[in-house]
């Protein structure tokens, strides 16, 4: 939303890809009870958010890709704000792993281009 790196189709490619690093880095470090939670309620929420969302990798296309954005932004944030609640006491490679799934939400919602934005008023001669 702030450089619009990120069109559409790629983001959609982007979004299944997190969801299987998700899983993958559950189980690759070792994620257990909270931890693990989060890891699962993440991809869980992507999958979903993915498969229900208006752009070429949606399926059903009920979400416009607008809403995903911010849908994003809160699934960043919950993530971050979990895994400093509830799994502070995991190993630091767990909790670094969560952070970073957290932050690349944010940075998904800052480089993606979730269509057009406001319209920007046109100059009046006076301006000029």
């Amino acid at each position: 939303m702030i450089l619009r790196l990120i069109g559409p189709r790629l983001h959609g490619w982007l979004d299944d890809l997190v969801v299987l690093v998700y899983l993958a880095g559950a189980f690759a470090f070792g994620l257990r009870g909270a931890a693990l939670a989060i890891a699962i309620g993440g991809a869980i929420v992507h999958f979903l958010l993915t498969r229900f969302t208006n752009y070429p990798q949606g399926t059903f296309k009920l979400i416009p890709f607008r809403v995903h954005a911010f849908i994003e932004l809160g699934e960043g944030l919950a993530v971050l704000a979990a895994s400093l609640a509830f799994a502070a006491d995991r190993p630091l490679a767990q909790r670094l792993f969560l952070g970073a799934m957290g932050v690349s939400q944010l940075g998904a919602f800052a480089l993606s281009d979730y269509g057009p934005g406001p319209p920007t008023p046109p100059r009046s001669a006076a301006a000029a």
